[in-house]
């Protein structure tokens, strides 16, 4: 599509706002936002079209491009910011890198006590047993938490019935934070949401306008943070606070084509 061509009139008018913002903070998900899902979670990337885009607004003046994602940092800084340019957000919001900022910028790791570290580890031993019940689902293992994944399972519905056994028996552990999404169930030791994340990098940025896209259930804790003059993008189906959607990553990816054009506009 040329990104030249106008989006749909609404989601238009919503982007040349945001791209006349004195501090743009354009903060997205990575799965299923950026980047298409795939059966390995480690083999996932964003598309080249949505690479491209973030790479020209992180060249702009007074333009922030941060990640808000579950994935845990060390897969951030190593596969979705290599060159260390953009503000992350990892494990829903308990993981921040801030270099982006500048020297003052301090980052915000994780340290997790005794009793999380205990209950991590009997979070982990409850899909560890449920990856081996039902063949083609996976483990993956987070920093403050434990995902069980069933894109991977040749039967949908073997695979609804496993995700809400994970569901029953997460719920089984005190303290342990759930959240169903996408073909995945995760779990957490720590309380943070990306909502947090995304207040931190508001407040961290000064933002004038802060657009906002993801496409899970977790995603809307980050939509609900927006103001009034800010731009949520649902990408995909489900219900959302949003108030624009795309129906899809590589929709997702001219959206920000098109913010990049009309950014760059708006600095000439």
């Amino acid at each position: 599509m040329d990104p030249h061509a106008d989006t749909r009139p609404d989601l238009e008018e919503a982007l040349r706002r945001a791209a006349g913002a004195g501090i743009l903070l354009v903060a997205l998900d990575f799965d299923g936002t950026l980047a298409p899902f795939t059966d390995d979670p480690d083999d996932s990337r964003a598309l080249p079209e949505a690479q491209s885009a973030l790479e020209t607004l992180l060249e702009l003046d007074r333009t922030y491009v941060a990640v808000i994602s579950g994935r845990p940092m060390r897969f951030l800084r190593s596969v979705v910011d290599p060159a260390g340019r953009m503000l992350l957000s990892g494990s829903h919001g308990a993981e921040l890198h801030l270099d982006a900022l500048g020297d003052a910028a301090e980052d915000t790791g994780l340290e997790l006590s005794p009793a999380q570290q205990e209950l991590l580890a009997q979070a982990t031993a409850l899909v560890e047993a449920q990856v081996a019940r039902y063949p083609g689902s996976k483990l993956e293992l987070k920093p403050t938490g434990a995902a069980f994944h069933t894109r991977t399972m040749a039967d949908r519905t073997l695979s609804a019935r496993a995700e809400q056994e994970m569901i029953e028996q997460f719920e089984q552990l005190e303290g342990l934070k759930i959240t169903p999404g996408q073909h995945v169930v995760e779990s957490s030791v720590h309380s943070a949401t990306k909502g947090e994340g995304i207040t931190a990098f508001m407040q961290a940025t000064g933002a004038d306008v802060t657009l906002f896209a993801g496409d899970d259930v977790t995603d809307e804790n980050a939509m609900r943070e927006l103001g009034p003059d800010d731009l949520g993008i649902k990408v995909g189906t489900g219900e959302t606070v949003a108030a624009h959607r795309v129906a899809s990553p590589e929709e997702m990816a001219t959206t920000l084509t098109r913010l990049a054009v009309l950014r760059q506009d708006a600095q000439r």
